[in-house]
């Protein structure tokens, strides 16, 4: 049997591979990513709009507080079926869209961009294919530089989203190239430490979760893209009814969902958020629920230096790993998910 043939060998090899693929990225992309920081300048917008499906998608919601933290402007999520259902076209005020994509080939997302364009708004295209679509669409294209991604699930192009939008914004607000650079190198030390020194506590929530039919990922702030992207690789790899929440929005009705046994992911690293995250836990515990923890004690999760607004890219490791292990131990192959494919082509 050939490594690609064993169930999650390429999930495996693509998450080990991640700090790696983000110093490439940081190495290779240092142009486009002052290039497209220099449009956002430029343009001085009123408005950043983020258009991505799936997994970009959780990207563009990290994207969201990125732009209102560090650039203090408001930033919203496009809807494309106001342009492919609809037909509508939209009139912006000064904006500038970031486009974000792996495959970049998405019909509905291109029909997106094509019309943002066509209404006078400049476009930074994200994606892992610098021959698609959408890298042609864009005033300057970032290549995502994770190398093929042949699992159905995605990891490294994800984190690699995380990142490049890091680095744009903050070049963008005035963060300086050295500074920067740094911090992207910083972290991708920071997750070889918490790919490997935290794989025995991954381990142990491998055994909480081993025979659970639901969970619920909870976040707050920077922390809600990684709940919503944990959660979607639970679901997709091991066809459980899983589903992220802010702490907030959890209390309003998926708080529904917990009932004797049902564990909870609560991620606790980031200092924003914090404490409506921890407060959850008092109400899942009084349900009889399981709370599983990722704090800033987990290893590699607070090395000194480290931006909080990165942390992200740190705590959606164990739970990509999370994922691959309790497929495997259950017995599926998380790298070719029944129903899934790796390019989803909605219109």
């Amino acid at each position: 049997m050939t490594s690609a043939a064993v169930p999650g060998a390429l999930m495996r090899a693509e998450i080990a591979e991640q700090p790696d693929r983000w110093v490439d990225l940081a190495l290779s992309e240092r142009g486009s990513i002052d290039a497209a920081a220099a449009i956002i300048r430029a343009t001085d917008p009123e408005l950043l709009v983020f258009a991505a499906r799936g997994s970009s998608d959780h990207a563009a919601q990290y994207g969201q507080y990125l732009a209102h933290n560090l650039l203090r402007i408001p930033a919203m999520l496009s809807t494309p079926s106001t342009f492919t259902a609809f037909g509508t076209r939209l009139r912006f005020p000064r904006s500038v869209m970031l486009a974000i994509s792996q495959s970049g080939s998405s019909p509905d997302l291109l029909a997106t961009v094509r019309a943002t364009k066509a209404a006078g708004v400049p476009v930074i295209a994200f994606t892992n294919d610098p021959e698609s679509p959408l890298a042609a669409l864009g005033d300057v294209h970032i290549a995502l530089s994770a190398g093929p991604e042949l699992s159905v699930a995605a990891t490294k192009t994800y984190t690699a989203e995380l990142l490049a939008l890091y680095a744009v914004l903050s070049r963008a607000a005035g963060a300086s190239r050295d500074d920067t650079f740094e911090s992207l190198f910083g972290i991708a030390s920071a997750a070889t430490e918490v790919m490997t020194q935290g794989a025995p506590v991954v381990a142990t929530w491998r055994e909480q979760l081993a025979d659970s039919a639901r969970v619920l990922v909870v976040g707050r702030g920077y922390s809600m893209s990684t709940a919503k992207e944990g959660a979607l690789k639970l679901m997709e790899t091991n066809s459980i009814a899983a589903s992220g929440w802010s702490a907030a929005d959890a209390k309003h009705g998926p708080l529904g969902q917990v009932v004797a046994g049902t564990p909870v992911l609560f991620l606790t690293a980031s200092p924003g958020g914090r404490e409506s995250v921890e407060s959850f836990v008092h109400d899942v515990v009084g349900l009889g629920g399981r709370p599983i923890v990722l704090d800033s004690s987990f290893p590699g999760m607070s090395r000194p230096g480290l931006d909080p607004a990165l942390i992200p890219l740190l705590e959606i490791l164990p739970l990509q790993q999370l994922a691959l292990e309790l497929a495997v131990g259950r017995g599926l192959d998380p790298d070719r998910p029944a129903g899934l494919r790796k390019v989803t082509q909605t219109s």
